[in-house]
């Protein structure tokens, strides 16, 4: 019979921990968000919005913050963008800068950051060669024998179907579900898995004499495609939103933190009308991020661009890597 039942000392390190003040915390970034999010190792999350607010680029941002701070690196499936477009918003924002206006060093140094910090998935050469979508177990695979901490599924819905878990949609998508927050705990690394909303939510908007009269109103956790089941499932639910049609709003991208499984180790969610902002500086370069005030139009408190408070280019770091020649694709060799 396999043993199932924990022993008398499971968890004695947690609570000792607890006892002696070497409980830590999940990692923040410098910001209002660490008020309400961190990021935790074996902590399942999902992100959810509508489509075109911003939720590739928002987290882009949120990861460069992890890895410049805390050396976090990301595996990343993102079916529907192009490697040369995530490079380009990855670079743009490390640096500040449009990567066309990089001196060549500058450049240099910056996309190899980025190639350290991040790794692609090419799901087009997988079904070219494969003559199928790649699925979760495809991912996780792959995923396990990269050297990261943390994975990103983008999006959902991408997916290709695992033909052995059998049931209807709502049963596979709770097997799934299941089996992605097992293999967060096991495997010791983060989730975040982005999803869109379904059609119903795209019609829901902030009623008459709101501030945010006929703009569409930020989805909830039942909205997601395939409703309550990833809420139910998941460590952590987060909503991003943007109207995209506010004339002065819309560089404003709303993170509503509507889930924390354990806010003993950090956040909590925010209040429906004090999202926590992500406001696109020009040229979508850089965040000012912020909790957006009871009356929207006060000037917030405590905005913090947490990448740009952050020193980015470590100089010894860049003095030994100018050291090394690149070769003509970039890649340092023998480094």
């Amino acid at each position: 019979m396999i043993d199932v039942i924990y022993k008398e000392t499971a968890g004695l390190e947690h609570l000792n921990s607890i006892r002696n003040g070497s409980f830590k915390l999940g990692l923040g970034i410098g910001c209002d968000l660490d008020i309400h999010f961190r990021h935790k190792l074996k902590d399942f999350n999902v992100i959810a919005g509508h489509a075109n607010v911003g939720k590739t680029l928002g987290i882009l941002f949120y990861f460069l913050c992890l890895s410049s701070k805390h050396g976090i690196k990301h595996a990343i499936f993102s079916s529907e963008n192009e490697i040369g477009s995530l490079k380009d918003d990855l670079i743009s924002l490390y640096t500040g800068s449009p990567i066309k206006d990089l001196s060549v060093s500058d450049f240099e140094y910056a996309h190899y950051f980025v190639n350290e910090h991040f790794k692609f998935f090419n799901s087009d050469k997988f079904f070219y060669t494969q003559k199928r979508l790649m699925t979760f177990k495809d991912i996780i695979k792959v995923t396990n024998e990269l050297d990261v901490n943390n994975l990103v599924i983008d999006p959902y819905n991408s997916l290709g179907k695992v033909e052995d878990i059998k049931g209807n949609t709502h049963e596979y998508d709770y097997q799934v579900m299941s089996e992605l927050r097992m293999w967060c705990k096991n495997e010791n690394k983060s989730l975040y898995l982005l999803a869109h909303g379904n059609t119903d939510a795209l019609r829901k908007v902030f009623s008459k004499g709101h501030d945010f009269e006929s703009h569409p109103m930020p989805l909830v956790s039942a909205d997601i495609e395939g409703g309550g089941k990833f809420v139910n499932r998941c460590d952590n639910f987060i909503v991003l939103h943007r109207m995209t049609q506010h004339p002065e709003l819309w560089m404003q991208t709303e993170w509503h933190i509507t889930k924390i499984k354990n806010t003993k180790t950090g956040g909590k969610p925010t209040f429906k009308t004090n999202p926590v902002i992500f406001h696109a500086q020009k040229n979508l370069l850089n965040f000012e991020v912020y909790i957006r005030p009871n009356i929207y139009s006060d000037e917030p408190m405590n905005v913090v661009n947490p990448l740009r408070e952050i020193d980015k280019i470590n100089e010894i770091e860049k003095d030994i890597f100018n050291t090394i020649t690149p070769n003509v694709s970039f890649e340092v060799e023998d480094f």
